[in-house]
Formats: C-alpha cells, structure tokens, sequence
C-alpha cells in the first residue's frame, strides 16, 4: 500500500503553484510533491478548473500583432526546469528513473543520480546545490541514518521535502512526501531515523544561523 504524505504544502502555496505565482523553486518543490500526493494533485486539479472558469468568464483583451511571436520566444530561452514557473510542466505522479528522485527534480538536475557531486557538510550530511534559482537556495541534502542537523533558526522561509527515508524535527515525524515549512519563529533541531538514507529537497529564501553549542564555530564554517 502506498503512504500518502501527512504534512501538506499550505492551500497558498498549492494556488500559487497552479496558478503560476509560484517562485521556481517552491515550484519544484510543489511538483515534487505532487508525484507523492493524490490529494494535492487533485486539490491543484480543481484550483486550474477554477481559475479556468473565471478566465472564461473575462471579455478577451486585444494583443499585440507579435504577441505569439514573443511568447514562443520566451518560453525558448526558459530552462525545462523553470519553465512557466513550473518543474517541465507538472509532473502529476511519475518517478524518474534517475534514482529515488520524482521526475520533476531529476530533471532540474539534469545529470544521473550516481554522478551527483556531493559536497561535505556536517559528518553524515551531504549536500547538492541546484543552480539556476536566482533570489532561492535550492539543494539536495543526502543524510544517513542517525546523522542530525544541529540546532538552528533561520532568516526567511525553509521548506524541506523528504524524498526518502524519514526525518524527525521535534515531536514529528516526516516521510517521503512530506513537507516540513519553518521560518525565523522555529529554532529546530532534525534528525534522520529508521535505516535508510534520508535523501531531501530543500528551498530556502533567506539564509540559516546555528543558534546551539558550538554555534559560532558552525556559523564561521557556514559563511
């Protein structure tokens, strides 16, 4: 039986996404999960039939001669990954071949899963940088079991996807599908439990500050 996720991206951030305000990284982000979540998939569903609905009832507006012309051209020069705002489109329930990762991420990566070049950073954790996300820091993290994040805050939003294996942050649990959102209100403390590697999509707008013992040797390491 396939688990459905438990913690879910707000109902904003599921209309942002089908409507296209999204940023591209919670985007990914969003698409990701979708390929985890019947019940998002059909929440976005009927978010698109009913933006849908209110564009049908607009009296259409005049365009420019070029305007198709400009439109094709624009869409040319968009990476696959942001395209629209969107990961390629939306992804609704496939995984890709590429590993463990939804369809949508392998594609933002754009190279095999095995040849991920992941960079140390706290002793179990290792971590991919996405490129291509001007103002967001999108990353894989890749964590073993009983490796743990030390305590920290941060300065705007962090979203953390699991793709794999399972994550506890507090008293809660978070497995494949799952969305754990924290902001500068939280000072946490995750940790990777079971016996499987935990493998995690994250997108941040602001930066992170270690806020527990050793905090100022993590931060200077963290600059």
């Amino acid at each position: 039986m396939v688990r459905k996720p438990t913690h879910m991206p707000t109902t904003d951030m599921l209309a942002a996404y089908a409507s296209g305000a999204a940023s591209p990284g919670v985007s990914l982000l969003v698409a990701a999960h979708l390929t985890h979540s019947p019940d998002s998939r059909v929440a976005v569903s009927q978010m698109e039939t009913m933006a849908g609905s209110f564009l049908a009832d607009e009296s259409p507006a005049e365009m420019a001669s070029d305007a198709l012309d400009r439109i094709f051209a624009a869409l040319e020069g968009e990476p696959a990954a942001t395209m629209n705002g969107h990961a390629n489109g939306k992804v609704a329930n496939g995984k890709a071949s590429n590993g463990s990762l939804p369809a949508p991420v392998a594609e933002a990566i754009g190279i095999p899963f095995d040849n991920i070049p992941w960079k140390f950073r706290l002793p179990g954790v290792y971590e991919y940088d996405i490129e291509g996300f001007a103002g967001e820091k999108v990353s894989l993290l890749r964590a073993r079991p009983g490796a743990g994040i030390p305590q920290h805050t941060h300065e705007g939003q962090e979203l953390t996807l699991i793709l794999t294996g399972a994550m506890r942050d507090g008293e809660r649990v978070y497995r494949a599908g799952d969305l754990a959102i924290n902001c500068e209100d939280d000072d946490h403390k995750p940790e990777i439990i079971g016996d499987e590697t935990c493998i995690c999509l994250v997108v941040m707008d602001g930066g992170m500050r270690f806020t527990g013992r050793f905090s100022r040797a993590l931060n200077f390491l963290a600059e």
